[in-house]
């Protein structure tokens, strides 16, 4: 069976289409403030695939508002609409942060900061580094027993019982670990949750945090590619962030290169690899929207459910 069946079929230049506006929505400045390390997304990016997703998440977003409108009405109810929940997943490395913070910054310019759009990554859902050595999960950091469910499910179902303020855990790459502070979110109208595990189930679970998402994107690429763009953030992060000596992996900036990509890949071997495979990628066909990308790190096609 094709898995992609149950989807229509963009090719970029067939996607482009779909927003001709020449409005430039972000400046060449802004997305270099919020691009990752490695990823080559550029402003042609942002008008031939941002652009009509970001329109397409109006579309989604004004129905929902709409269809909660006329449920309230014919209830004979007063409930405000929950916020509208946006997903995005995919491996370590792909890219899903450069994402997320396009899209936030987007929508915030779509609905020109009329509504509260908020990000939140589920890094900060893992248990403290404490509480896996503990456990003896440390080399299973970022697979799902790693990370505190019930913490993450009651963060959703809060949001979507409209309780006022919400609170959202923290987390340090430059430690590795969940802070012991957290930010509150207060009414949004708009959440981007991104994380590799947001599109995970768990069949002893009641619920699964997909049953809570308005709109779901997967970011897709070979497995080849992603574990070359690992490898490649690992060498930029050793002349940077790890030059840190309060970073996590600072000791790494002295390892000779040999020794340092003998220990990067042993990670991927290990856990990220296995990680994608056993229980990222599993994940995709449930998104209501992949987004594929090429050697190059440019998105290339784009699946839409039907």
């Amino acid at each position: 069976m094709n898995e992609y069946t149950h989807y229509y079929h963009f090719p970029r230049e067939k996607w482009r289409e779909l927003e001709v506006s020449k409005d430039q929505i972000l400046t060449q400045e802004e997305l270099e403030q919020i691009r990752g390390l490695n990823d080559r997304i550029s402003l042609s990016d942002i008008s031939e695939i941002y652009l009509p997703l970001i329109k397409l998440i109006a579309i989604q977003y004004h129905e929902a508002i709409f269809i909660h409108g006329e449920k309230m009405e014919y209830l004979k109810k007063k409930e405000e609409r929950p916020p509208f929940i946006i997903a995005l997943a995919g491996s370590v490395a792909v890219g899903k942060s450069t994402t997320a913070r396009v899209l936030k910054l987007m929508l915030d310019r779509w609905f020109s900061k009329t509504r509260e759009v908020e990000l939140v990554t589920t890094d900060g859902f893992l248990y403290p580094n404490k509480e896996l050595e503990r456990l003896h999960l440390m080399d299973k950091k970022g697979f799902p027993e790693s990370y505190d469910k019930k913490r993450f499910m009651d963060f959703l179902v809060e949001l979507k019982n409209n309780k006022k303020s919400v609170e959202v855990p923290l987390y340090s790459h430059l430690t590795y670990d969940v802070l012991p502070e957290t930010r509150k979110l207060s009414n949004p109208d708009i959440v981007i949750v991104e994380g590799i595990n947001v599109l995970q189930s768990d069949p002893d679970e009641l619920f699964f945090p997909s049953d809570f998402f308005d709109f779901s994107i997967y970011l897709d690429a070979e497995e080849e590619n992603i574990e070359r763009w690992y490898l490649e953030r690992f060498f930029m992060l050793r002349e940077t962030a790890f030059q840190d000596e309060s970073s996590y992996f600072h000791k790494y900036t002295d390892y000779s290169e040999a020794k340092a990509a003998a220990y990067a890949s042993e990670i991927w071997d290990t856990i990220n690899g296995p990680n994608l495979k056993e229980n990222i990628e599993r994940t995709k066909y449930r998104a209501d929207l992949i987004l594929r990308k090429g050697s190059n790190h440019l998105i290339s096609n784009v699946y839409l459910r039907k």
